[in-house]
């Protein structure tokens, strides 16, 4: 027998094909394993990153000062567009963003999806409507997304993401008030402060948010 590394092959083979071969074949299977390893690894960051980033948004959407210093009904359709809001900002900063922020995003998303379902199913819905409501949210959250998008590139930025504010978080009301400026200038700060820091640092902070506003908007 002829050893080629720790292998044992017979005699009557040629011993450098077979060890061309089988060191091929090693060093092949030695590179699968270690990507297999390095996706798994990156999607468990991935993952931790995105749970991270959804509670971020959840408690930002729970504050009860966000809510007083920008008149956000305490409504379920408050809460919604207060979600929608931060999940935006995200959103925004990563959708030109490396492969893994992207990934991120979606899993913010999906974490979102997720929680409106097990809310809607708590709530009584029947199974059946649940996942009509959800098709409707869905479309509600990329409504929203473009017209922020739209008043982020608008001429005039903050009077153009007012009147997003005053159409979608207040919608009985048939004027745009200051809570809605305030708000509309809150989202923009958002967009520039995450503008500024890194993805990676976006990742591992529990509030990238702007600060909210300790006296009430004037």
């Amino acid at each position: 027998e002829i050893v080629c590394g720790a292998t044992y092959i017979t005699p009557n083979v040629a011993a450098p094909v077979w060890c061309s071969a089988i060191e091929k074949l090693l060093t092949d299977a030695a590179a699968m394993f270690n990507a297999l390893l390095g996706l798994a690894t990156r999607q468990k960051a991935s993952t931790r990153h995105a749970a991270r980033l959804y509670g971020a948004v959840v408690a930002r959407a729970r504050d009860p000062l966000f809510f007083a210093r920008f008149d956000v009904p305490d409504t379920f359709d408050g809460r919604f567009e207060a979600l929608v809001l931060h999940l935006f900002l995200l959103h925004h900063r990563f959708k030109d963003g490396s492969d893994e922020a992207r990934a991120v995003s979606q899993d913010v998303f999906d974490a979102f999806i997720n929680d409106m379902d097990a809310a809607l199913r708590e709530a009584g819905v029947g199974d059946q409507t649940v996942p009509k409501r959800i098709n409707k949210m869905t479309r509600v959250f990329y409504g929203r997304t473009g017209a922020m998008e739209k008043a982020i590139d608008a001429e005039n930025p903050i009077g153009t993401m007012a009147e997003v504010m005053a159409r979608n978080v207040r919608p009985d009301q048939d004027d745009v008030t200051v809570a809605d400026r305030a708000l509309g200038a809150y989202l923009l700060d958002g967009v520039e402060r995450l503008s500024s820091m890194s993805e990676a640092d976006i990742f591992a902070s529990d509030l990238p948010w702007p600060p909210v506003p300790q006296e009430e908007a004037a």
